[in-house]
C-alpha cells in the first residue's frame, strides 16, 4: 500500500549541490575558485556557482552567486538562468522552486577578448 511506504525527505543539501551541477552543466557560467585556505578566490567558469536554499515543505527558494562570460546580455542569461533553475530542480527532486534570487559577481572575457582580467561586481 501507498500510504505504509512513509515520507521522503529531501536535504537542503541535496538541492544546493543538484542546482550547482545544472549551473555548472551551462556554458559561460561559471564560479569563484578558493585559494589556499580560501584566501586568494579567483573568478573561474569552470567552478561551480554557489548556491544557498531555503526550503519550506515541497518549495525552496535559491540564492545563487555566479559568474558570466563577458560579452552576454546579463538580463537575458540571468532569466535563462531562473527558467533552467526552476524546471530541472524541480523535475530532478520534485521540490517546487518558488524563487530563484541571482547576484552576478563578476564578468570575465571570453578567450577572444582583449586581456584576460576579471571585473568584480562586488
Amino acid at each position: 500500500m501507498a500510504s505504509s511506504r512513509g515520507d521522503l525527505t529531501i536535504a537542503d543539501r541535496v538541492i544546493e549541490n543538484t542546482a550547482s551541477q545544472i549551473l555548472k552543466g551551462l556554458p559561460g557560467i561559471g564560479g569563484t575558485k578558493s585559494g589556499l585556505f580560501g584566501l586568494g578566490s579567483s573568478a573561474d567558469l569552470d567552478s561551480r556557482p554557489s548556491v544557498d536554499v531555503t526550503l519550506s515543505g515541497r518549495s525552496c527558494t535559491l540564492e545563487v552567486e555566479l559568474g558570466l562570460q563577458y560579452p552576454s546580455p546579463i538580463t537575458e542569461a540571468t532569466e535563462s538562468v531562473r527558467r533552467r533553475l526552476s524546471t530541472d530542480v524541480e523535475a530532478l527532486t520534485g521540490v517546487t522552486v518558488h524563487q530563484v534570487d541571482i547576484s552576478v559577481k563578476w564578468l570575465k572575457p571570453n578567450a577572444s577578448g582583449s586581456g584576460k582580467t576579471v571585473r568584480n561586481l562586488q
